[in-house]
């Protein structure tokens, strides 16, 4: 009976009452953060557990239930549903992600060339598995050197109701050359949509007017993607 009933308690435990060399901001100074698990990380960022589960636990089964690498894309609706997330403890995950991404983005951006369908498939690969779309705009120099990526928009055309004035206000503050509009669809399927075709064309129109023309608008997906450039479609 006694043995049954150890993991239980470990689990239960206050992470105070574990000794020092065991507890996540502990380590976190002693050893430095490469040497903590995914979940003493997480830990850390929580802060608290709950009821008869102390924070490192409640880190391990937010874990299971979203591992790391699909915790950025999870929505947070879906979180709130998590037993012992409160809005707070989401709020810092979301925020220690999202600058998790700004702190690598400056360099990466700086050093992209989209000269193919390739590169930009490569430069938009994080919003392939999104389960919303996410309406993206990549704005090129005269060397087809990435200089700013925006996220314009998510939900779908339809519903978003980007105008080209949302589109190109940031090309007039960069500036930039040209741009390149990338969407996802979150059924799998990437045939462009109706709603597709139509902004595409308008976006098309506007960048001619404003001398900033639109390279091409890539629909990507789980099962592959498609190029407005390199289909000629609506042109």
């Amino acid at each position: 009976m006694p043995v049954s009933s150890s993991p239980k308690r470990k689990t239960n435990k206050r992470i105070k009452d574990l000794p020092m060399a065991l507890r996540p901001r502990e380590k976190l100074f002693s050893l430095g953060a490469k040497n903590l698990s995914d979940a003493e990380l997480l830990a850390i960022l929580l802060g608290t557990g709950r009821q008869g589960q102390n924070v490192v636990a409640l880190s391990e089964a937010v874990l299971r239930q979203y591992p790391l690498d699909k915790l950025s894309s999870t929505p947070l609706t879906d979180l709130v549903r998590v037993s012992g997330l409160g809005k707070t403890k989401i709020a810092r995950i979301s925020a220690a992600l999202e600058l998790g991404e700004r702190t690598f983005a400056p360099e990466a951006v700086a050093k992209v060339f989209l000269k193919s369908t390739s590169d930009v498939l490569h430069a938009i690969r994080d919003i392939a598995e999104k389960r919303q779309e996410y309406l993206i705009v990549l704005y090129l120099n005269a060397r087809y050197e990435l200089v700013r990526k925006e996220i314009v928009g998510v939900g779908s055309l339809n519903h978003m109701r980007i105008t080209s004035k949302e589109i190109f206000a940031p090309a007039l503050q960069t500036p930039c050359a040209s741009i390149i509009v990338a969407h996802n669809h979150p059924s799998g399927d990437p045939t462009p949509s109706d709603d597709d075709i139509s902004f595409t064309k308008v976006i098309q129109q506007a960048g001619e007017v404003m001398g900033v023309p639109l390279l091409d608008h890539v629909v990507i997906a789980k099962t592959g993607y498609f190029s407005f450039r390199d289909n000629k479609e609506g042109k």
